[in-house]
């Protein structure tokens, strides 16, 4: 959720709502509503921990947008005593609050710009209220629903600036987020990443793959294959549907897809060369995405046992990307194979 503060009286028609492709931003006189000036950030130490699953939560909201971009000044941290997170006072603060003082949301940020009168304008101030019951630890692949860590990357898009979108984002109006592969599954999605592109630029150019077992039909989020068990034989054909994308801003000409099964659940089947049982070539342009339907067959000796299913896009790290610890995923559905 986000809350803007405005220090003076907008002029009618000079602060408005503009579009980049999907991401979006409010804008003074034409100008982006953003940080002119690179922010300090100041960690709420009383709710958020130097150690655990809150602080790690913090830092990934944090750094999925930031080190694309590499624009926040100073990352700071309040002492242990100090349990108010204050508005206006010159602090960009993050913390945890009780929902009940953040009417029942899941996170707010509360931003203070100034009066757009000539030329453009910046955010002068940004704090950011996380509830404090949601759950912060890390998801797998095709964990639907939200979750603190995946709330802390969506209120950390609102503290750079950016509004609300649609689709495939991190930025969707409300619950459920998408979640990518690996073990840090609450991520930025490419259009999120593009807009971070468009207002910031980004501190170096490189692609990076990332898959997911979810996506948005019409506007609804959900998993692109129904979460389940399919019982199959061996030997009959399969299809399975991911979503691919590139939040780099450099294209990728050729790369691996490779779909396959393994008994293992993730996280730890992530990180295995098992049953490999269909490969592809395929490329993708900078910030580009899509939704996919991979074709295989179950092999004919493969043992009976359920199996999860795997994509791996550039197994082989032959691509040079901005992170190398989200190129993997795994289906909602599980095949097994018993005849």
């Amino acid at each position: 959720m986000r809350s803007t503060q405005l220090a003076g009286i907008v002029a009618a028609l000079a602060l408005g709502g503009m579009e980049a492709e999907a991401a979006a931003w409010d804008t003074c006189n034409g100008l982006p509503v953003k940080w002119y000036a690179g922010p300090a950030v100041y960690r709420n130490r009383c709710s958020i921990p130097d150690s655990g699953n809150v602080n790690t939560a913090y830092w990934n909201g944090l750094r999925q947008w930031d080190d694309l971009s590499r624009i926040v000044s100073a990352f700071n941290v309040n002492p242990v005593t100090d349990c108010s997170l204050d508005h206006s006072d010159g602090q960009n603060e993050i913390g945890l609050c009780d929902r009940a003082a953040i009417d029942g949301n899941n996170g707010v940020t509360y931003s203070t710009v100034g009066l757009c009168f000539i030329g453009s304008n910046g955010i002068d101030e940004a704090d950011v209220c996380i509830a404090s019951d949601l759950d912060f630890t890390p998801r797998t692949g095709n964990a639907f629903g939200t979750s603190g860590r995946s709330t802390f990357v969506h209120e950390a898009g609102h503290f750079f600036g950016f509004k609300h979108e649609g689709g495939h984002s991190i930025l969707r109006t409300s619950p459920p987020h998408l979640v990518t592969g690996g073990y840090e599954s609450s991520t930025l999605w490419p259009t999120n990443a593009q807009g971070m592109n468009t207002l910031y630029g980004y501190a170096q150019s490189k692609p990076n793959l990332l898959p997911s077992s979810m996506g948005v039909v019409g506007d609804v989020a959900q998993t692109l294959d129904p979460a389940g068990t399919r019982a199959v034989c061996r030997g009959s054909a399969q299809s399975v549907k991911f979503y691919v994308g590139n939040m780099g801003n450099a294209a990728v000409s050729s790369y691996t897809l490779r779909v396959r099964l393994s008994p293992t659940a993730p996280p730890t089947g992530y990180y295995e060369s098992s049953t490999t049982v269909a490969t592809y070539n395929h490329s993708l342009g900078a910030f580009a995405e899509g939704t996919y339907s991979l074709g295989f067959t179950v092999p004919a000796g493969l043992p009976f046992n359920t199996y999860y299913i795997y994509l791996d896009m550039d197994p082989e790290g032959a691509v040079d990307e901005l992170r190398e610890n989200d190129n993997s995923t795994v289906s909602a559905m599980l095949l097994r194979v018993g005849c």
